[in-house]
């Protein structure tokens, strides 16, 4: 030890002030000794006889064990009658189907059930019904008649790569396809269009059918 690297204070500790290469730790040099080594191990002993049994095996409780199996969970004082302990196979098998009901299964990543709006109704009878709003363009058959259960609503984002007149507005963009169909005008006009030869075939049969009418009514009173 450099004794000029060592400060003798007042109440007889030694404080070292600074170390070099050269000097020796006297912790490293008493433990490689074997000078300390029967405190550490009394430690370690000691350290062990002070924790408690759930800090060393918390998944090893009776206790909730043994309440993991009982018909007593929380809110039970608010049941109108014992729930039974034993569930028969029929009753469980009733069950995972209403689960498995719940979402389009595993293949469908457990897509479960859109709340049905009248919004989102309306929406579904259109894409229903797309082949009357464009006649010239061809869409494949409806698999099914009903509506679907099991769907998802999406949002379309714009790209960087559109430029800007390709965009929509946002007076243009609407919350829901109907909207849109209101608001686009050659739809609207197409519409009316036929909207007014379903009127004037309707009132050519009915002109027809009131003509034979008369015809008939005149002949029976003679």
């Amino acid at each position: 030890i450099n004794p000029t690297k060592i400060k003798i204070e007042k109440k007889g500790t030694i404080k070292k002030i600074g170390t070099s290469k050269d000097d020796i730790d006297l912790d490293d040099f008493e433990t490689g000794m074997g000078w300390r080594g029967g405190e550490r191990k009394r430690k370690r002993v000691v350290g062990l006889t002070t924790t408690s049994i759930e800090e060393l095996a918390p998944d090893e409780d009776p206790v909730k064990k043994a309440l993991a199996k009982t018909a007593i969970k929380p809110g039970f004082e608010s049941l109108e009658r014992v729930p039974r302990y034993d569930v028969s196979r029929r009753q469980k098998k009733a069950a995972a189907q209403r689960e498995r009901e719940k979402t389009k299964g595993r293949k469908w990543f457990d897509m479960p059930a859109t709340e049905m709006t009248d919004e989102i109704k309306h929406d579904l009878e259109i894409i229903q019904m797309r082949s009357v709003l464009d006649p010239k363009h061809f869409y494949k058959k409806n698999d099914i008649k009903a509506l679907p259960k099991f769907f998802q609503v999406g949002k379309v984002v714009d790209t960087p790569l559109d430029y800007y007149n390709g965009r929509l507005t946002k007076k243009e963009r609407k919350r829901t396809i109907v909207d849109e169909l209101m608001a686009d005008a050659e739809f609207s006009k197409y519409n009316k269009r036929k909207y007014k030869e379903i009127v004037d075939e309707k009132r050519k049969h009915h002109h027809k059918a009131h003509r034979h009418a008369r015809k008939l009514k005149g002949r029976n009173k003679k």
